[in-house]
Parts: structure tokens; sequence; C-alpha cells
């Protein structure tokens, strides 16, 4: 696989093509970040990201990860002021533990927490000038998305946008990776950053993905449906088994698009184990005969959850050792 068809693997959109093309012409180590701001506990959702982070490792990229500290207190308070760094570390290990059991080289992402170059001089002063430029309800609608939506919004939500606009920058990135969610933002982004004098970042984003009916991103809120990874492997499976896996459909199936994003690239295979009456046991090499026969119902959903289940714990089985002498970090960061 060439260097940039592993750099734009399962990615929904790129903004632009040609100007990564130019850049990975003319850098010989570019530079990607991706920013999270340490909020509620960590879940397998991060999987996605962790995935195309190994690709952009494995494709030679300087890959930045930054632990959005200030966001996350902006963003309705959803971190209080006094458990940002400790949750800033806790995701830390969390990405590091998710990072290492996939078999990505953890020594190659470098985590930059935002209060380490949000509170400088020049940072701030950029923040005066977007500020100076975006109106009301450009940067509402920016991050309508991304931050939590209520009736009257602080001021710091609003800031939120203005602020991720400018981290590219003063992180030295040269591509910004998302989720599609964050769209918006770096669109305000790459129109409003220029005019501060700095170069418009290129934007790579992938699909949201989650388990409930109508797909979406998987959130640490919905404690039914989040499968976080400190769960037991029981715990696991039997979230799993309530995902929404309708029989013979591809479109809109959280399991297969987890398949497709996780799976398939970290082990290049999936194993459905089934007794021999329904098929027994068989390999699929790649996601095109999978769901081929998935939409032929000749994979009934149960054991394409079964199969998915297995994976996840044995990646998980990794974490929880990585957490093992680590329980500290999360009571700290999660007070009862």
């Amino acid at each position: 696989m060439s260097k940039i068809d592993l750099i734009l693997r399962n990615t929904i959109e790129t903004i632009t093509r040609s100007e990564l093309d130019k850049l990975l012409r003319s850098q010989k180590k570019p530079s990607v970040y991706i920013g999270a701001a340490p909020t509620g506990k960590v879940h397998i959702g991060y999987y996605i990201q962790a995935a195309k982070l190994k690709d952009f490792i494995d494709a030679g990229l300087d890959v930045k990860y930054l632990l959005a500290d200030i966001h996350a207190y902006l963003d309705d308070r959803k971190s209080p002021w006094n458990l940002t760094k400790a949750r800033s570390k806790y995701y830390k290990e969390a990405m590091t533990a998710i990072l290492k059991s996939i078999g990505a080289d953890t020594k190659k992402v470098k985590f930059i927490s935002g209060s380490s170059f949000q509170q400088k001089r020049k940072y701030i002063f950029d923040l005066y000038k977007i500020m100076g430029l975006v109106k009301l309800k450009r940067a509402m609608r920016s991050s309508s998305e991304v931050v939590r939506q209520v009736e009257n919004p602080d001021l710091g939500s609003l800031n939120y946008a203005l602020m991720q606009s400018i981290d590219v920058h003063h992180i030295d990135a040269d591509i910004a990776y998302a989720g599609i969610d964050q769209r918006k933002i770096y669109m305000l982004a790459r129109e409003e950053v220029p005019k501060l004098g700095h170069k418009k970042p290129i934007c790579i984003f992938t699909p949201l993905v989650g388990l409930s009916k109508g797909g979406g991103k998987m959130s640490a809120s919905e404690a039914q449906s989040a499968i976080y990874i400190d769960d037991s492997p029981t715990a696991v499976t039997k979230k799993i088994g309530k995902a929404y896996c309708p029989e013979g459909v591809i479109e809109g199936n959280g399991v297969i698009d987890m398949v497709r994003h996780v799976i398939f690239p970290v082990d290049g295979k999936i194993d459905i184990v089934r007794p021999a009456k329904f098929g027994g046991n068989k390999t699929y090499l790649d996601l095109s005969s999978l769901e081929k026969d998935f939409k032929a119902k000749k994979i009934h959903p149960a054991d394409l959850k079964s199969s998915l289940a297995t994976a996840f714990n044995r990646y998980l089985a990794i974490v929880h050792k990585h957490f093992k002498n680590k329980k500290s970090i999360i009571n700290t960061a999660y007070p009862k």
C-alpha cells in the first residue's frame, strides 16, 4: 500500500487531496495532530482514531496528540477545572495503552497538553485577533456538533472553536485529523487562520462510529451502550451483544463499521467462530468478502458480534494489564 493510500485508508473526506499530495512531495516527515478534550472515561470508540494514528505512524508522519485540558473545561465544564490535569494524565495513559494493544509504536506519538502552549503570549494574541474576525453565529455554528448544546451557552463554549482553529498552527502541525463532527471547526480554521498570517491546515476526517441504532459517535455519557476500556470481558461481550446489527444490512451497521475501521486495519482478518451446523468456523481476509456474505445472510449477526467482542477483549486485555498498577490515575481523575 502506498504512503498516501495508507494515510487516507478508511477516511471519509480530505481537504484537500492535492494539498496533501504536495505536502508529501515537499516534506520528508510532515506532522499530523488530533486533539481530545479529557472529559468522560475513555471507551472503545477511541480505537477508531488509534487505528488511524497507527496508519499515520506506519506512513512515516510525525504524530502529535493534543490533550485539550482547557477545552475540557470550556465545553460547559464537562471537566471541572481542578480535574483537568488529572484527566489529561488518564487520557495519556489510556491512549498509550490502546495504541500498545493494536501494535502501534507508542514512542512515535508525542502527547502535548493544551495548557502548555495555550497560555503563551503569541497564542493569546492570535485568539484575540480571531475573536475580532468571527461573528457570534459563526462561532456557535462551527462548534454545534462538538460542544454541549444549551439554551444559554457561556463564552467558553463559543471560544472553543476559535481556540481549536489556531491550535493547528501553535502545535506546529501540517495536518489536522478528526472525526467528521469537527469539520465545521476546521473549515473555520482554513478560512480565518490565514488572515493571522498562518498557513491553512490540511484536514483529514474519519466517520463517526457507534453501536447504537442510527450510528453516530459513541459517547461516554451513554452508560448502557458505551464500552469503556476498563469494562470486564463479560461486560464487553454483553454490550456488543446488544449492538444494533440488523441481519443482512451493511449501511448504518456499527458492528460492521467497527470491523472495517479497527479489526481489519489492525489484524488484517476476522475469525467467525460458530458450530458446524451453522457453517463452521471461517476466516475472512478482506472486508468485501465479509460484507458480501453478511448481506447474503450467510453470517448471523450474533456470530459477527461474538467475533467483534473476542477481538476487543484481546485488545483490552493489554489495556487492563497496562493499568494494573495505575488504578490511582483513574480514581484521581474520576473521584467518586
